[in-house]
């Protein structure tokens, strides 16, 4: 078996130490982000305390700069986009600008407010984003994990972004480890958060596809035990057959934390997840 390489021994003995020191993986993460970008704060995209976004552009000057709207995960009950600047800083190192909004969660709202609130602040950043440097033309939507969820949500649903006041769909979707058809659901605490729908069916990004989908690139973990792979390939698959683009890439030994830890740059060792979501990019046509 070969060595870890000193880089990532250092990366390894770091993050130990800070956890040791009651420091979050999360927190860590941010303390080792650069200076890539120029970071707007808390700009409100609604009335409600947790509809705000932060926006990050490169700190190098860009002109119809390429965008991702990052969703974070948390099982649709937590988190925070303060935890998550490592993204912004690795996406802006590649002269992309990034934006990632809060959303309300459960059990404050329901399933359906949280959905809303995604697309909310992804009309605010078609509709502003230009004034930032950015082509809004060219918006990816990415997210992990229940994050991609809302991701493709709203990549999927043509209703939603109707009532939102989204004007077309994003450029293409980016999806890490994420739940895209996950019936029935196991969990009961995921059980709760999607309790009052009507028909469970209309929770899940697979009954949204149809022609029109926009260009995806799925990623997902062989070592995932959290979100099962076969949800990524079931979403592809369905895609595909009505025409349209999916790309799946399975990281073999990489769970589900790990795919999205390595959009980090002192973690990219752990999978190629950086480098592969900026292929993508650079190569997709919108439609």
């Amino acid at each position: 078996m070969s060595s870890p390489t000193p880089h990532r021994l250092n990366c390894l003995t770091l993050l130990v130490l800070l956890l040791v020191g009651g420091c979050s993986p999360l927190s860590l993460l941010n303390v080792t982000a650069g200076s890539n970008y120029r970071q707007t704060a808390e700009q409100a995209y609604g009335t409600e305390p947790r509809q705000k976004l932060d926006i990050f552009v490169p700190a190098k000057p860009t002109t119809n700069a390429d965008v991702v709207v990052f969703i974070y995960g948390g099982r649709w009950q937590s988190g925070s986009k303060d935890d998550y600047r490592f993204v912004a800083d690795g996406l802006a190192e590649k002269g992309l600008i990034t934006v990632i909004p809060d959303y309300r969660l459960y059990p404050q709202v329901d399933w359906r407010d949280f959905v809303a609130d995604t697309a909310t602040a992804y009309h605010w950043v078609e509709t502003h984003i230009a004034s930032f440097g950015g082509n809004p033309r060219r918006i990816f939507i990415m997210g992990h994990s229940s994050g991609a969820h809302l991701a493709a949500m709203v990549a999927l649903d043509a209703k939603l972004r109707q009532r939102t006041g989204v004007s077309r769909a994003p450029c293409g979707l980016i999806g890490l480890a994420g739940p895209y058809d996950f019936l029935p659901i196991e969990d009961a605490d995921v059980q709760q958060v999607f309790k009052s729908a009507r028909r469970l069916i209309e929770t899940q990004p697979i009954f949204y596809v149809d022609e029109h989908a926009p260009p995806m690139l799925l990623l997902t973990g062989a070592a995932d035990t959290t979100v099962k792979p076969g949800n990524t390939d079931r979403l592809a698959a369905a895609v595909q057959v009505r025409g349209g683009k999916a790309e799946v890439i399975r990281y073999p030994d990489v769970g589900h934390i790990e795919i999205m830890l390595a959009l980090a740059r002192p973690l990219s060792f752990l999978a190629p997840t950086l480098q592969d979501s900026v292929s993508f990019i650079q190569r997709t046509n919108c439609p």
